[in-house]
Order: C-alpha cells, then structure tokens, then sequence
C-alpha cells in the first residue's frame, strides 16, 4: 500500500516534467507529451476479483515444474444457439466508470488509426493504461489526424462522431470539463502505437508469442477497478466487455442475420481477410490451408462430423471457391446477401456515403458477432481483426478453439 501512495505522490510530478519538456520544445496542445514511467505491473494482492461469473469463470492452468509451460483444459462454452450466444445478449457488467478519475493533472488523448479493429485495439491497450494511472481519458477522431473511418470527401461529409454511431462511448466526453481544462492548459498526452505497445507487452510491437510463454498469463492488477492479481487475457476479455458494447439495434440486427443462417448448432468460423492486407503482407491466398485447419477441428471438437461453416471476409469471392472445394459442407456468411468481392480497402471509404458505411459496418459487427462465438476459429495472423476477436471470444474459449493458418503463435 506504501509503494502505491509513493508512486501516486509522484504522478503530479511526471505530468509537470512532460508538460515543461512541451513548453520548451514549444509545442501545442496536440503534441505528443512523450510516454509516462511505467508502474510496477503488481499492484496489491489482498482482494479478490469480482467478475461476472458467466463470462470470466476461472481458467484453470497449471505451471509445470519441469516443462516451464500451461498446460489448459480443454474449452468448454455453454451452447444453446446463436440467439443465446453471449454477444446475442445485452451486456451483464457495468460499462466502465470513465469518470471517476483520481488525477485530474494531465489526461491521456487516444486517436483513431487504422481500421476498426486496430483502432479498438490501441484505444483499448490504452484505457487500460489510464485505469492503471487512475486518469482519465477521451477519444478523439480529429486529431493529429483524422480518423479513416471517418474521414469523407469533400469533409463536409465526414461522419461525425464514427465510433459512436455503433457502439457505446467509450472514455469521456471531449465536451467534459475535464477534457476542456485539459486542452487549455495543454495538459493532454497523445501516446504514440509505439508507446502503447511498449507499455503493454515491454517491446516496441508485440501480440504474438509462443504458446507455453508464461507472460501470456501473466498477474495483473487494475486497483481502480477492483482487480487484483487476475490471469492477463481474462483480466482483457473481461475489460473489452465493460469497454466494447455495441449498440443495441445493431446488435439485435446482426444477432437476427445470424439466427437466420440457422446457427442452431455450433459451428466453425473462418476468417478470410484480402483486400488491402494484400498491399502489407504476403498473405495465404489459397484457400487449402484453411480447409486443412478445419478438418482437424473437425476430428478434434466435432466428433468428425462436418458442422456448420461460417465464413467472414471482406473478399466476397472466397464463398464459391470454399463451397468448389468442399462442395458437401453448409458454408454460410453474411457475403451471401453482400457485394464485397474485391476486398476491404480503407482509402475508398472517403468515397462511401452514410448508407455504403452502415451496410459494410452491420456486415462487419455480424462477422464480429458470428466468429466470437463460435465453437472453433480458423484466421490469420496479419490482421488486428485475429486479434480482437481472440478477447471477444468467451472466457472458456481456449486456446484449443483459436488456430491460426500461416504462424504456430498465440494472442496475448
């Protein structure tokens, strides 16, 4: 208790020596003030975490002495149909307390990059970041830059704000008199990826490691919120439930999509991601591979019969070639009812109007949706969208149920 008053003491003054390297560098409000001291990743251990017992029931995990690795039980989710699925269901935790900040000295400002789930991504590394500072934090679309997904031509018609017209808001107000106070004394500390990632996993880029790594569950502790010495990815799974709550028409209208692909029995979800990702990574093109991965999943989690398919992607092309392949498996997706055949690019959305954007975004959160529920999930590694719907993935999913096609790596 001791070193955490001693390290509260000192956060006045690690606020005041960023905002004197801003005033000597000249800098306005929009700069970024530079990374805050990481604290101490313990903090105490003298309470228990009190969760919703539903969705972060104990993973049980034993330590070996003598391989150094967690061994984890095989997964095992409650299933009676997609309509009951988790995500199916309005949220059973409180949204998280964004205003009851303890500094109130500087707060953190987190923009939107990249597509959806990467912006969600680094909001989310970095709201748990401001619940460890126990300070508070507000997103922002406009500024350094402008977000993409917001981002229209000419920008008269600029969706405004993006997020919030699909989910609940997440932060403070930038309207606040926190955040006002902030912006004009320019107290505002805009961490870069880098600084995120760094603060997360202790290295400039991270997310995947192996598999038997003791860091993925790792003790953390989140004071502020009553959390103390939890498993790392529950701890995240639980958080992204209290941060990431979908509105409730676009919720039900994707959960309806669902039901109507006949999502009675549990199923196994491929991810499929082309479009832009061409242009950053060599990618799987083929097909085989996931075909592969999930005729494993079959003889491991469905007895060797066939389940149903469903498939996510933002390249529409991919329904007929997985159907020529595997001509007697059921292979749903919401590509059946959309147009996206030559994959998601970010930088045609400036072009999209207000309807393109909310029918490519029901699209996606029913994706979303489907693959966090699934019994088995099949994807690659080279998209943030791998990596979010690994923590939207019920607490008893494991490992076992999360396989990816082009690495033998773990999220964490």
């Amino acid at each position: 208790v001791k070193n955490i008053q001693k390290r509260r003491a000192l956060l006045p003054l690690i606020a005041g020596w960023f905002l004197l390297v801003a005033w000597v560098k000249n800098v306005t409000q929009d700069t970024n003030f530079g990374q805050i001291s990481r604290l101490d990743e313990s903090l105490s251990a003298h309470s228990s975490f009190n969760a919703q017992a539903s969705d972060t029931e104990t993973i049980q995990r034993v330590l070996t002495d003598d391989e150094h690795h967690f061994v984890e039980e095989k997964s095992n989710v409650p299933w009676e149909g997609i309509e009951n699925a988790q995500w199916c269901q309005a949220p059973t935790e409180e949204p998280l307390p964004y205003y009851n900040c303890e500094w109130y000295s500087f707060v953190f400002r987190f923009p939107v990059y990249g597509g959806l789930t990467n912006a969600l991504h680094f909001i989310m590394k970095g709201a748990i970041w401001s619940f460890e500072e126990s300070v508070c934090f507000f997103v922002d679309e406009w500024h350094p830059t402008q977000s993409r997904l917001a981002a229209r031509e000419p920008v008269e018609n600029s969706i405004t704000p993006f997020l919030e017209r699909y989910f609940e808001p997440m932060g403070v107000s930038q309207d606040s008199t926190v955040v006002q106070n902030a912006l004009a004394s320019n107290s505002v500390i805009t961490p870069s990826y880098h600084q995120i990632q760094q603060h997360e996993f202790g290295k400039f880029s991270g997310g995947l490691t192996h598999y038997d790594n003791p860091v993925r569950h790792k003790k953390r502790s989140l004071e502020h919120l009553n959390i103390y010495d939890v498993d790392s990815i529950l701890m995240k799974k639980d958080f992204l439930r209290r941060f990431f709550r979908i509105l409730p028409h676009f919720r039900e209208l994707s959960c309806s999509r669902l039901s109507a692909h006949g999502l009675n029995d549990e199923y196994i979800a491929l991810s499929v991601r082309r479009g832009d990702k061409a242009l950053e990574y060599t990618i799987e093109e083929s097909l085989q591979p996931y075909i592969e991965k999930a005729e494993i999943a079959i003889n491991t989690h469905f007895d060797g019969m066939a389940p149903t398919f469903f498939v996510a992607s933002d390249d529409c092309s991919v329904m007929q070639e997985l159907r020529d392949l595997r001509p007697d498996w059921n292979i749903v997706g919401e590509c059946d009812n959309a147009t996206e055949d030559n994959g998601f690019v970010i930088t045609d959305m400036k072009m999209w109007t207000e309807e393109q954007t909310d029918r490519h975004y029901e699209k996606f959160i029913t994706e979303m949706i489907a693959m966090a529920s699934a019994k088995y999930w099949i994807g690659v590694s080279t998209t943030n969208v791998s990596f979010w719907i690994y923590f939207m993935r019920h607490a008893n999913a494991h490992d076992d149920t999360f396989a990816f096609v082009d690495v033998d790596q773990a999220v964490h």
